[in-house]
């Protein structure tokens, strides 16, 4: 898991900060002075030209090439004939990040040659240490005696390299001699000579062994290689007891500023063990996946994304790759590109279906045009527009639902008055209308004439902003310093009279999506084009914010915010009641640490909740946190499915330097089902984390209990994972990815 390059490149780098050497800049553009401590004092001879200080002092260097440094030594002189720096006694050099120590220092700002001898010096995540370092950035020759390099800052490294003598020449290339790693005081790798180049980086290998029930022991091994600067190549290699082996390679590409760069990513098994899908079929022995990813900034207002992902079976992500399952659970695969101008966009978008085991709607192409948001002249009219083509086929996963496609355009217009009216009230009545049409559908299920279908539509949208200060607000309890609250109610009137073509006589490509959250009402942000029927409804809504300043910077937060609407319906279609569920959204921080949350959704008409979402997140520092919270999804078998009353908790806890634990859970109180636990104990060893991890999950529909143990070590001066990605995605400590 060495990577010898970036050792040696991280000793160049020691030295070598923002393309120049330290201090190795041209004079002409640098200030500097000497600034000496309570008991230094410091005197410049004319005719010498020699300044010295003594008795505690610092040089302050302001560079505009290398940011600039600072140098604290006992004493300093300064020959300004030859342009030479001598510090001496308890050196200490700061620059960049870069902490420097030693004795003594020479250098020469004129031929910027630098001689040194012992020190020691460190840039997270790496220290080092030597007894001699010469340096000539003219030939960009360097020399460094007796060195070593560690990621572990403890005073007596655990683990670290020990070289004789290390040669930069060209600062191209390096040449080592003797180099040892050293594990404490048992060396373990002896290498006598090691040559390389510093343009390139070396290897990096990743294990996570562990223990899952359903897949017996495994062994999930990860090779990283840098191939080329513009291309790192990544080989997977596992095995599963039970499953059996798998892997491939990951391509990741970088084609420069205009071409972008991209992933391609490959994974192959032959499953010794396969189950069943939805549909109670057998799922094949042979499982693969293939992804591409690409995207480009052709300029600053071009831009190019693919997403090309194909599987052998819709449960290859779930079982191997669950952390991108969790977050994408049927991907989907495109080719869409993006042109921005000031006040216009077009995009050309085309999503074929890559996995007949999914529900999709293929789109190949849709062309859109937007008109944002933009005044007309001088008057105070609006305009904004959204005009689409395209040809589109929706296919289902099971045979007995039908497939069809079929030709739409559709193009939307819509002209808006806003005004402030009495400096307080704010009012935007809009007018607009909308042209579509469909071509005959073809498929097997589906048939449809070819129709046009026109709407209209008008409403207004109306809200007060209030606002009240009161600077002398003082509260230790809440830590506020100074109060302001802000009350801003809203109404918003849609009107769409019938429509000529409802939606039970049109091909349904973009519908209207069972939601948790309620949709928007008026155009263009209700987006399910094919759903759009008669509307005649008023959104109510109140906001609330109660804002304060904290901290020494006294950034501005919400104490408290709430936001709440309700849609009634003036003239309600066949099934619609009066009045649409009430959504109320609320949070309250106590403390810059306490966050309390609620998410509502009520029904007014049924008195009952649907959704309900709470949860309260204590973080007071880094020792410990809490997260404890519920989420209620009330049965709604015709409209999202199965509900929920899960509560979930989520504990760290860090026992000493060296120690740490985290506990989560997940509790169904429908049937007093532990859903899923996890516990994870994290090691410090000093140059490397380790974390040890257990998860249990009792599932339904008649499976078998799932229980996996999994152990992550990685190296701290190259992590596997983004600081704290395992708090929301608990997954990557499990599946390596």
């Amino acid at each position: 898991m060495l990577d010898w390059t970036n050792i040696f490149r991280y000793l160049l780098c020691l030295f070598w900060v923002n393309g120049g050497f330290l201090f190795a800049a041209d004079f002409s553009d640098v200030e500097w002075e000497i600034v000496p401590t309570d008991k230094g004092v410091w005197s410049f001879n004319h005719e010498t030209n020699i300044a010295t200080a003594f008795y505690g002092v610092a040089i302050n260097i302001s560079d505009p090439s290398s940011g600039g440094a600072s140098i604290q030594a006992d004493r300093i002189t300064i020959d300004a004939e030859i342009g030479e720096v001598l510090a001496e006694g308890n050196v200490s050099m700061h620059q960049n990040g870069l902490v420097w120590r030693g004795e003594e220092i020479r250098y020469n700002y004129i031929t910027r040659i630098l001689a040194a001898g012992a020190y020691r010096a460190g840039q997270s995540p790496f220290v080092a240490s030597g007894t001699e370092l010469y340096a000539d950035p003219r030939t960009g020759n360097y020399r460094i005696g007796n060195a070593y390099v560690s990621t572990d800052d403890h005073e007596e490294p655990f683990l670290k390299v020990k070289m004789e003598s290390v040669d930069i020449i060209n600062q191209e290339r390096f040449e080592a001699q003797g180099s040892t790693v050293y594990a404490g005081k048992i060396p373990l790798i002896r290498l006598p000579k090691l040559r390389g180049n510093l343009d390139r980086s070396s290897s990096q290998f990743n294990t996570t062994p562990g223990y899952r029930s359903r897949f017996g022991y495994f062994l999930l091994n990860e090779y990283n290689w840098q191939t080329s600067e513009n291309l790192d190549t990544t080989f997977n290699f596992d095995y599963r007891t039970s499953r059996g082996f798998a892997g491939g390679p990951d391509f990741d590409y970088h084609l420069g500023p205009v071409w972008g760069s991209g992933e391609l990513q490959t994974y192959y098994l032959n499953d010794r063990n396969t189950e069943l899908d939805a549909q109670g079929n057998r799922i094949t022995n042979d499982r693969f996946r293939l992804g591409w990813f690409h995207q480009a900034q052709m300029n600053d207002q071009l831009t190019a994304k693919v997403s090309i992902q194909k599987m052998s079976d819709p449960l290859l992500n779930r079982d191997f790759f669950e952390t991108f399952h969790r977050q994408n659970t049927q991907p989907k695969s495109y080719i869409e590109l993006n042109q921005q101008w000031r006040n216009f966009a077009l995009s050309a978008l085309a999503q074929p279906r890559m996995n007949d085991f999914f529900n999709r709607v293929e789109r190949l192409p849709e062309i859109k045009f937007n008109g944002l948001r933009q005044q007309i002249g001088v008057t105070p009219l609006f305009y904004e527009s959204e005009t689409s083509a395209g040809y589109f086929s929706r296919e289902y996963m099971y045979d007995n639902l039908p497939d069809f496609d079929a030709a739409r355009f559709d193009s939307f217009h819509q002209i808006l008055y806003p005004k402030n009216y009495f400096g307080w009230l704010n009012l935007v009545p809009r007018i607009g209308g909308r042209y579509s049409y469909y071509s005959s559908t073809t498929g097997t299920g589906t048939s449809l004439n070819e129709q046009t279908r026109f709407i209209f539509n008008t409403g207004t949208e109306a809200s007060v902003k209030l606002s009240r200060v009161f600077p002398q607000y003082k509260s230790n309890i809440f830590d506020a310093r100074g109060l302001k609250h802000v009350v801003v109610p809203s109404v918003n009137y849609v009107f769409v009279p019938k429509p000529n073509a409802r939606p039970n006589s049109i091909p349904q490509f973009d519908y209207d999506i069972p939601s948790l959250r309620m949709l928007p009402i008026d155009f263009p942000a209700f987006n399910a084009i094919d759903a759009i029927d008669t509307s005649n409804v008023m959104r109510v809504g109140l906001r609330n914010e109660l804002q304060t300043k904290r901290g020494e910077d006294e950034i501005v937060e919400n104490l408290f915010y709430w936001n709440f609407f309700a849609d009634w319906r003036l003239h309600p279609e066949v099934g619609q009641d009066d009045f649409a569920d009430m959504t109320s959204d609320i949070n309250f921080r106590p403390r810059s640490w306490i966050n309390m949350g609620s998410q509502v959704r009520y029904s007014l008409e049924d008195e009952d909740y649907r959704l309900a979402d709470q949860s309260i997140t204590l973080t007071p520092n880094d020792t410990w946190s809490l997260q404890v919270g519920n989420i209620f999804i009330r049965d709604e078998p015709t409209y999202w499915g199965t509900g929920n009353n899960a509560y979930y908790t989520r504990i760290y806890y860090r026992l000493n330097e060296n120690w740490g634990a985290r506990v989560n859970h997940h509790f169904e109180a429908r049937d007093n089902r532990m859903e899923e636990q996890s516990y994870t104990v994290y090691r410090d060893f000093r140059s490397f984390t380790g974390a040890l991890s257990l998860r249990m999950r009792n599932p339904r529909e008649n499976q078998e209990s799932d229980y996996t143990i999994a152990l992550v070590i990685s190296m701290k001066a190259f992590p596997r994972f983004d600081l704290n990605s395992d708090i929301n995605r608990p997954t990557y400590l499990f599946d390596g990815n």
